[in-house]
């Protein structure tokens, strides 16, 4: 079997980032713990890893990983959480590691972005933040240091500026508003967080209503219904728009948690689902294997979005092809369970 970094770690009985660091003459890690690691890896036959291998000396091997806050809410978290999971999981594979950070502090809203480029603890940034400011952008660019755009549009900064890496939401919104018609709906709600700055919901509900236009159903604003992303207020449509429910033969819930509490209030209030109202939800969330009945979804490519992302931060921090912008928009698409 081929020895990895957490091999030699094992044996050395240190990190696995200090033996990537040791490996790269960090000068970070003593000379005496250099020395022994190197031994430990000559014994195993290491191999350096080819994105390893090109990292300077002066490197840190972090790359800060920039979230906002709400974000650690639950509801909000079944998608991006497994986001961040792929995001540490490839970085280690590549002997980096990724430092999680909200992009603003709470309490005071100090940027953390800035106190991280003053402390020169990172080597590069992957933004999953919408609401980065432009001052935070440019001074990024100023240190020199890389950064990519990942899954958030950015509202306050010239996308076309940066290298990004996004998942369409326009065309999920699309398929999945496209398969309720297909299974014979004609009166559909889009159920939405309640961001109106939102890039992404709104695509998604552009998506939606280009699927009425091409079908010959009529948009109407009342079937637009914006709620908080959070169980609860799926599972309290029942109560905030009982009449409109009564009327409508399908759902396309623009996150998963929101159509799980719903689901959850069908079965309490004995409404058939999918044969009352079909559902389909976004983000194909790690339970929608449990729910009742399994959710039908919008699967958003995170493992795709996370292993481009940090292949191209990777190249950056190598100074490798760095001639041109890479910009990518990444398909989604529908996984069919039991809901529609």
């Amino acid at each position: 079997m081929k020895v990895t970094i957490k091999d030699i770690a094992a044996v050395a009985g240190v990190s696995h980032s200090t033996v990537s660091r040791a490996l790269n003459d960090s000068p970070q890690i003593s000379q005496a713990t250099k020395d022994k690691i190197k031994d430990i890896a000559s014994s195993m036959n290491f191999e350096f890893n080819s994105g390893a291998r090109s990292l300077k000396s002066n490197k840190t091997g972090n790359i800060a990983v920039v979230y906002e806050a709400y974000y650690d809410q639950f509801g909000s978290s079944l998608y991006i959480n497994q986001l961040f999971m792929e995001l540490r999981h490839y970085l280690e594979r590549m002997d980096m590691d990724a430092i999680l950070l909200e992009g603003y502090h709470p309490e005071t809203g100090a940027s953390n972005i800035d106190r991280l480029l003053r402390q020169q603890k990172v080597d590069g940034f992957l933004i999953v933040h919408n609401n980065v400011t432009k001052k935070d952008y440019n001074s990024i660019i100023e240190s020199g240091l890389p950064m990519v755009q990942l899954h958030m549009y950015p509202k306050n900064y010239n996308i076309n500026q940066l290298n990004y890496f996004l998942p369409d939401n326009f065309t999920g919104g699309k398929t999945a508003t496209e398969k309720l018609i297909e299974l014979g709906c004609k009166k559909i709600l889009s159920v939405y967080p309640d961001d109106v700055y939102s890039y992404e919901y709104n695509q998604r509900t552009k998506g939606y209503k280009n699927a009425l236009e091409n079908s010959g159903i009529e948009f109407r604003d009342d079937y637009c219904i914006a709620i908080q992303c959070t169980y609860n207020s799926g599972y309290n449509l029942f109560n905030t728009i009982p009449e409109l429910l009564k009327t409508i033969d399908g759902i396309f819930f623009q996150t998963d948690i929101q159509a799980f509490g719903f689901l959850s209030a069908a079965k309490v209030r004995g409404v058939s689902i999918p044969e009352s109202i079909k559902v389909i939800g976004f983000d194909d969330a790690p339970v929608c294997d449990s729910s009742i009945p399994q959710l039908s979804t919008i699967h958003q490519p995170r493992k795709e979005l996370a292993e481009r992302a940090c292949r191209r931060i990777i190249e950056l921090v190598n100074k490798q092809n760095t001639d041109s912008l890479v910009q990518e928009i990444i398909p989604s698409r529908l996984i069919m369970r039991g809901s529609c």
